[in-house]
């Protein structure tokens, strides 16, 4: 598939998730409130972000060498398999330990059956993303952006579900989130069997050592990334009541739509700059990226001008107060659309080091901004950490990619006569191509 194909079904496959997404958002936003999405947002999010802190990178390792290699994709599957269990197994364990700690103070909210299901989902979780970059690594978008649906669309039909027998709460939206992630991995277990064989446990200690080699360099920015997007909730959880942490997850859920356009373009770019068996080359970035944060601009400008009636009428007057957060957010993430594509690039030339450099010092950064500003202003002062946060790592991944590549920051953010020329035509191409369509099949 070409670059342009697999942009295409990634954007697609992102559409559906972001209407699934949104059918669950307003469902659990009208039925439990800001009390019980906030509670909600912030069970969700610790498997998300200890998820990543247990892959050791070897995720993003996968994708690498399979793209340069497709030969690796058996021995990727097994030790994914094998480490997905052991690894999921001791992050579990340790979810486990730490309440008992914290149940009466930090996670007093939590439930002790809130406790299992984040203890249960989280080895699936941790397999769901060592089988996606075997599927990305494999070039195999179409099936990539499936398997990332199913997730979606059991949430939004379970929620769906549970609305219309009154049963969706905290613990049941939980549940159906927890499903989802199991469903995923049952969905792609075919395709690893195609890959592997029907020995997925199987552990290759030499692979693993050559991954590992590749994954603890991109693990620390990984972890540092996961950091960076996820540390407000918890933050917010600590100094603010369960409520804000509802209108917050409102706007950033509402901001990452935005941010998929970057997301979509990353995904298609990776394989193909990482296998070097494409015209494709690294020269394409700087095109890439400007277009990228072009398209990301105006679908920030689109989202600010129908936010107000778009929270108003889905998500209800309750949720007005995440509105003036949303809109510090958006610079932030136009800037990040960007930075997506100049990290992609230099993950692909094997320099996963500098994205661990820039995402430390981002860090940094989001801690300093973080305790300074959502005490003075709460979830406004949140979204502007992140936003200045986002800002920042643009810097600093352009300085890394500019001491790679040569090319100037006009080249990666100013958009040329030629694109405008090519996207004219793009769209003049989808608009007669849709016209005979329609006129064929009216004839």
């Amino acid at each position: 598939m070409s670059f342009i194909r697999n942009s295409v079904l990634t954007l697609l496959g992102t559409v559906g998730r972001v209407v699934l997404s949104m059918v669950s958002q307003i469902l659990i936003s009208r039925i439990l409130g800001p009390v019980g999405k906030g509670l909600y947002a912030f069970l969700v999010q610790i498997p998300t972000v200890l998820v990543p802190l247990s892959s050791l990178g070897l995720n993003y390792a996968n994708t690498y060498y399979i793209a340069r290699d497709p030969e690796d994709g058996e021995r990727a599957v097994r030790n994914s398999t094998g480490l997905a269990v052991l690894l999921g197994g001791l992050m579990s364990l340790g979810v486990g330990v730490s309440y008992l700690f914290l149940k009466n103070g930090y996670l007093k909210a939590v439930t002790p059956g809130q406790l299992y299901l984040i203890m249960l989902v989280i080895p699936f979780a941790l397999l769901d993303l060592y089988w996606f970059s075997v599927l990305w690594g494999s070039d195999r978008i179409g099936k990539y952006n499936l398997a990332l649906l199913i997730q979606y669309a059991v949430l939004a039909l379970g929620m769906g579900a549970a609305a219309l027998t009154h049963t969706l709460s905290v613990t049941s939206a939980l549940l159906i989130w927890v499903a989802g992630n199991i469903l995923t991995a049952v969905y792609m277990l075919p395709d690893m069997i195609r890959i592997a064989g029907k020995k997925l446990f199987a552990l290759d200690v030499g692979y693993l050592k050559k991954t590992l080699g590749y994954g603890l360099k991109s693990y620390v920015a990984n972890v540092m990334t996961v950091i960076n997007n996820r540390l407000d909730v918890f933050i917010i959880t600590g100094f603010l009541p369960m409520a804000q942490v509802g209108l917050y997850t409102t706007a950033v859920a509402l901001g990452e739509m935005v941010g998929y356009v970057g997301i979509a373009v990353n995904t298609a770019l990776i394989p193909k700059l990482a296998s070097g068996k494409d015209k494709l080359t690294f020269e394409m970035t700087p095109k890439v990226t400007r277009l990228t944060v072009f398209l990301t601009l105006m679908a920030a400008l689109g989202m600010a001008l129908i936010a107000y009636p778009l929270i108003l009428l889905f998500f209800g007057r309750a949720y007005l107060g995440s509105l003036k957060s949303l809109f510090f957010l958006l610079p932030g993430i136009v800037a990040l659309g960007g930075s997506t594509i100049l990290s992609g690039d230099l993950m692909s030339r094997g320099k996963p080091h500098y994205t661990s450099i820039s995402t430390a010092i981002s860090v940094v950064i989001t801690l300093v901004l973080d305790f300074t500003l959502i005490p003075l202003w709460g979830i406004v002062g949140a979204a502007i950490a992140s936003s200045l946060d986002y800002i920042s790592l643009f810097g600093l991944n352009f300085y890394f990619y500019q001491r790679e590549s040569g090319h100037k920051l006009a080249d990666v953010l100013i958009l040329t006569r030629e694109d405008a020329q090519q996207m004219l035509q793009f769209t003049h191409k989808i608009v007669l191509e849709r016209f005979h369509r329609g006129k064929g099949g009216k004839d």
